[in-house]
């Protein structure tokens, strides 16, 4: 008898099982391919290894404007993916030390009832009793019937990171975050791209203008984009595939690349794992149910990570697993599920919590919004590929309190988290303005947003 079976590898599965065995629990832990999940093999860990590349390629460009020339004299694109590989195996290494004393079993599991799991591995069946059992499944990359995947022309980002070498053309179908990273990063390399996105414009969880400001840079990197732009059809033609688009105006437009990369979002594993056989309530769509504590309808199986729908992000998957393992050794008071910050490693960067104006708007709640530019932060002056367009913008309630932060611009990633915790903490713009700010770094822009809202304002007229 394990006190936990996991199912699934990835953020919300490992970490899970890794706290759990530290504390004493006799955990297994089934994963039918690599460990790590999609974050660290597909996601994650491999596209912000190419982010990093590329924009480090980008600012020695940049450097001839500071009086440096220096000649890239040539780039062996099979080079750079082996780079890449070996970015994910250390990530992939480190999850397997986490777990060394979790019995990792190696196959497809799926429920067979409340405390039971039934594991297929090579050449056997086992079954394994378990007191608590963990749905941590993952999801995959969606697909679009005009552009089937068929893993060497059309691909998902799976295949496109197990390429042995990066394509000179692309089309990206989906204008989402997977699709504008990796989008930026080619065109930042010199390769060729297409975006085509069905909506009016890129990263449609944000804002409109902070949307605006990564499709103008976009744009300047030499990505050719197409807006409320419809994906009729992809054939290959003497080894070049030819996507077709129909355009908002009715006009239509073969796009002709290496590859296509579809990036429309991602589902739910929930079929065939043997959810019903156990009872537990899901939907195809949204994923597997929880309530408290990660617990499904049924008390003795929990569900953590993309498995229970969006947001799809490792960090969610994460704190989720945290909660989890914690209410399975017993531990009161677990750590809140939200606010999940989102990011976005576009240039420039894209970071967002709590409520956006579209948020706000759709439920009728009363806010004032602050911006502050990113072009009267001293920092930004400094930096070979600035952020002047870019900016950060606070909606506060009427008594004070802040609803939600956007970030466009550098570093964005990292000074989100202060209004992470801003809003985790229930704390108000007044918190936050009074705290002394680094000068001259990029964080800066967190206390003068405040104190505009304040109306104090500091370097901003």
């Amino acid at each position: 008898m394990y006190d936990l079976v996991v199912l699934g590898g990835g953020p919300a599965g490992y970490l899970a099982a890794a706290r759990a065995s530290s504390q004493g629990l006799r955990v297994a832990l089934i994963e039918k391919k690599l460990l790590g999940g999609e974050c660290t093999n597909w996601g994650c860990i491999p596209t912000k290894t190419l982010v990093e590349v590329s924009e480090s390629f980008h600012r020695l460009k940049l450097m001839q404007q500071a009086g440096f020339s220096l000649d890239i004299k040539s780039i062996s694109w099979e080079q750079l993916s082996e780079y890449i590989s070996r970015a994910v195996w250390r990530s992939r290494e480190g999850v397997k030390t986490l777990l060394s004393d979790v019995e990792v079993i190696e196959g497809f599991g799926r429920l067979a009832g409340p405390r039971r799991v039934k594991v297929e591995t090579t050449g056997s069946v086992r079954d394994l009793e378990s007191r608590y059992i963990l749905v941590a499944t993952g999801s995959d990359p969606r697909d679009i019937p005009s552009a089937r995947v068929d893993g060497e022309y059309v691909i998902t980002n799976r295949e496109f990171f197990e390429l042995k070498r990066l394509p000179d053309s692309i089309t990206v179908i989906g204008a989402g975050a997977i699709g504008v990273e990796i989008a930026t990063a080619l065109a930042m390399l010199g390769r060729e791209v297409y975006l085509v996105e069905i909506l009016e414009r890129p990263l449609y969880f944000t804002d409109p203008d902070v949307s605006a400001v990564v499709e103008r840079n976009l744009r300047r990197l030499g990505v050719k984009v197409f807006f409320k732009a419809v994906t009729k059809s992809v054939e290959i033609v003497d080894g070049v595939a030819a996507t077709t688009i129909s355009l908002g105006d009715g006009s239509v437009k073969v796009l002709k690349s290496e590859k296509v990369l579809v990036a429309v979002g991602r589902k739910p594993n929930v079929e065939n794992i043997g959810l019903e056989i156990a009872g537990v309530e899901y939907d195809t769509k949204s994923g597997i149910k929880v309530g408290e504590n990660m617990v499904t309808n049924v008390p003795s199986i929990l569900a953590a990570g993309d498995v229970t729908g969006p947001p799809q992000l490792a960090h969610k998957a994460l704190r989720e697993a945290v909660i989890a393992s914690d209410y399975i050794m017993g531990y009161a008071s677990p750590p809140p599920r939200t606010p999940i910050p989102q990011v976005v490693f576009s240039h420039p960067q894209v970071a967002l919590v709590g409520l956006t104006e579209q948020d706000a708007a759709v439920a009728s709640v009363s806010y004032k919004v602050f911006k502050f530019p990113y072009v009267a932060l001293g920092r930004n002056t400094t930096a070979l590929a600035k952020s002047s367009e870019g900016f950060a913008k606070v909606l506060v309630s009427d008594d004070g309190k802040i609803l939600g932060a956007q970030i466009v611009g550098n570093e964005a990633s990292e000074l989100i988290h202060v209004f992470c915790l801003a809003i985790a903490k229930n704390l108000s713009i007044k918190d936050v303005a009074d705290v002394v700010y680094t000068h001259p770094t990029y964080s800066e822009v967190i206390g003068e947003v405040a104190s505009l809202a304040l109306g104090r304002p500091m370097h901003i007229r």
